[in-house]
């Protein structure tokens, strides 16, 4: 996961949900969807919390937080937000792999968020591993939500993009065949990453003690039409959102969606 962290370390994370209208989408979609499941005084352990949009957007909604990270930069900057901060968020804080949690008690979370392992977890049990864990800290009967990308987006996007690499047979090989490229190739235009399909996703969920209750896409296209989105006037653009929950359960979008979010029960 060396490859990973040191992406992140100089990624700027910060700006990925938030710079634009287009980019807040899937922020907006995935918080609306989990309202609907997320109760008062769920305690939340968000097992990749990037710089923490998730984790300080339900501590400021009273919940108390545990967010962890594999990036030590990422959790750095939570950290000087909390200090920062003029209201008192219950916020823990940890520097921490998702595919071991070993230093969280079973059952000791009422909602799970894996927003982002999966994205990168190149290797299958690593995943089988990861979502393990995440279920071994929920209680019976808790939510576990967890975002993945969609290989069948990822094409159309790298094209639409000014400084992309050519598209190769390899290239597509990758992403759609194997849902894997790894940092180092020739043609890996990102860093380790694992892309897969909606129903792809449902079946691995099948290997797990959990019922699928909610499935959604929470950005659709809005990233590719990002120029567009980012125009509009914010009457216009609330009309957007609500088009994107209207269809967000949609096979087709959710096919084509850049992201997609698995709302799960464990049994």
């Amino acid at each position: 996961m060396n490859s990973v962290v040191n992406h992140y370390e100089k990624y700027n994370e910060c700006e990925r949900l938030s710079t634009n209208s287009a980019r807040k989408i899937e922020f907006i979609i995935s918080s609306r969807i989990l309202d609907n499941y997320i109760t008062k005084n769920d305690r939340i352990l968000d097992v990749a919390a990037g710089t923490g949009i998730y984790s300080f957007h339900y501590a400021e909604k009273g919940h108390d937080v545990f967010a962890m990270d594999l990036t030590p930069k990422h959790i750095q900057i939570i950290r000087d937000k909390l200090h920062s901060s003029i209201k008192d968020l219950n916020i823990q804080t940890e520097v921490n792999n998702a595919i071991d949690l070993n230093i969280v008690k079973e059952e000791e979370f009422d909602t799970v968020l894996c927003f982002g392992p999966i994205y990168h977890l190149v290797e299958a049990h690593d995943r089988r591993k990861c979502i393990d864990e995440c279920l071994r800290v929920l209680k019976k009967g808790g939510i576990l939500a967890i975002a993945y990308i969609n290989k069948h987006y990822i094409l159309p996007h790298l094209l639409s993009s000014s400084n992309r690499l050519p598209l190769t047979d390899s290239m597509i090989h990758k992403v759609i065949d194997e849902g894997v490229i790894r940092d180092g190739d020739s043609d890996c235009f990102w860093t380790d990453a694992f892309f897969t399909t909606p129903d792809d996703m449902e079946d691995f969920l099948k290997n797990f003690n959990v019922e699928i209750i909610d499935h959604v896409a929470t950005d659709g296209l809005s990233p590719l039409l990002r120029n567009t989105i980012d125009e509009m006037e914010e009457a216009e653009y609330q009309k957007w959102i609500e088009y994107q929950l209207k269809t967000c359960r949609e096979k087709s979008i959710l096919g084509s969606s850049n992201h997609g979010l698995v709302v799960c029960k464990k049994k």
